[in-house]
């Protein structure tokens, strides 16, 4: 992977080209971890002796955080009540606090203000919902679980199978244990690292070595795979909105930013859906006179390299509207992994007892979420996904009403469970996989800039 430098590198600044810039992060970073320090003590000390790990989760969400943030702490009183804690809690208390710590101090500004707000959304979903969390999933349906877990390996697996569809359009070959494993690195990287393409970046540095002279074509087989996904997501969510609108208007006044957003969000995806529409009418729109001399422009001004670059990425864009079958088979796929999602929330809303709403309402619940998490503030749109999804089980009214909560974060549990498969992946991979994730997690530091 030695003859695919990462781009950026060279004009990236050094440490020391403005120190009073790194000292301000330095300082941030510090404070960061006071004050994280400073609300866990009060937390522990705010806890009943011989706390379990149930009272602890329970604690840390329901926990009067405002006195814990904003009143100093003290120590010794803490390690007191620590100490007659269960081995179990102490273990997961002193884990949490070390990941942190460390994610304040290891991480850019950016990428930890992510996690952190993730964090937060988390919590308040949890907390403004009343849920227990950890008592629902004790109680909870076993073999329900379970198939969540498995509903959510299958979409990883239907993906896994689309993208390979798209590389053998491409004529390019890589066997389906290296796709799978390379798509649960990419999981992993989009749960752990904050931003739109960190997962497609770990793709992008590795499918090098199996596309060879094809770098390009290969390259453009993650974007129209994202594309597709995004088009699936646009159909499920603008059919389900439509579908749902007359239950949405029904809704109390209260409810009208949800209605609104729903709405939104339908009225986008079908935009979505008939941009792709005048992308597949490309080649008459380009022989309308202002877009021809807007194209001649381009081909003039761009470097040479670039305008070749093009080139190859509109030849191999043709190869795939040239292979109507396939992209049609993609398509379907996409919009399968969306309503395998809307699936997979209502599993778990029956595996935690929730028994008042119908799938309708998990539809439409879940594409509205999904749409909201594509935005890129927190890793993987985890708590973004959550706090809509409670937002929408409670006007649906979900009873009991605390299970609006727990139901989101739970299928967070589970992605978070396929992440950990996506980490062991990356460790046992080759060594050229594991370079390549690390050059990808570098241009990703050079692309986004930091906080």
């Amino acid at each position: 992977m030695t003859d695919h430098p990462v781009h950026g590198d060279e004009t990236r600044p050094g440490p020391t080209a403005r120190p009073w810039l790194a000292m301000l992060v330095m300082a941030a970073r510090i404070l960061a971890v006071l004050v994280l320090l400073n609300a866990a003590m009060n937390l522990v000390g705010s806890l009943p002796a011989g706390a379990t790990p149930g009272v602890l989760g329970d604690g840390v969400v329901h926990g009067d955080w405002r006195t814990a943030l904003t009143s100093l702490c003290r120590p010794g009183a803490a390690a007191a009540v620590w100490r007659t804690w269960s081995p179990v809690a102490r273990v997961l208390s002193m884990g949490c606090l070390l990941l942190g710590t460390g994610v304040a101090m290891a991480l850019r500004p950016a990428a930890a203000a992510g996690l952190f707000l993730a964090a937060g959304l988390l919590l308040l979903t949890l907390r403004s919902t009343g849920s227990n969390l950890w008592a629902d999933l004790a109680a909870a349906h076993a073999g329900l679980l379970l198939l969540s877990v498995v509903l959510y390996g299958v979409v990883i697996m239907i993906t896994v199978v689309r993208w390979r569809l798209l590389l053998a359009v491409q004529g390019i070959r890589v066997p389906l244990w290296s796709l799978s494993r390379l798509t649960l690195i990419g999981v992993f990287f989009n749960l752990a690292i904050p931003g739109a393409v960190s997962g497609d970046l770990v793709k992008m540095g590795y499918l090098t070595r199996w596309s060879g002279a094809r770098r390009a074509e290969g390259v453009l087989t993650i974007l129209v795979d994202r594309i597709i996904g995004m088009l699936g997501l646009f159909v499920v969510a603008s059919v389900s909105v439509l579908a749902a609108l007359p239950m949405l208007l029904r809704l109390g006044p209260e409810c009208r930013p949800l209605q609104m957003a729903a709405v939104t969000v339908g009225l986008g995806s079908l935009a979505g859906v008939i941009g792709v529409g005048l992308v597949e009418c490309r080649a008459a729109l380009v022989r309308h006179p202002w877009i021809a001399a807007l194209v001649a422009w381009g081909a003039r001004v761009l470097p040479p390299a670039l305008t070749a670059l093009i080139g190859r990425l509109v030849s191999a864009l043709e190869l795939f509207r040239g292979n109507r079958l396939a992209m049609a088979r993609a398509m379907l796929m996409a919009i399968a992994v969306h309503g395998l999602l809307a699936v997979n929330l209502w599993a778990l809303g029956r595996a935690l007892g929730e028994h008042a709403l119908r799938p309708s309402h998990y539809v439409i619940t879940a594409s509205v979420a999904n749409a909201v998490a594509a935005i890129p503030v927190t890793p993987g749109g985890l708590g973004t996904r959550d706090k809509t999804t409670a937002i929408f089980l409670s006007a649906f009214q979900a009873a009991p009403p605390e299970k609006a909560g727990s139901i989101p974060v739970a299928l967070s549990l589970v992605i978070a469970l396929w992440a950990l498969v996506g980490a062991l992946a990356l460790v046992t991979a080759p060594r050229g996989a594991r370079a390549a994730a690390g050059a990808a997690t570098a241009a990703d530091e050079t692309a986004t800039p930091a906080a």
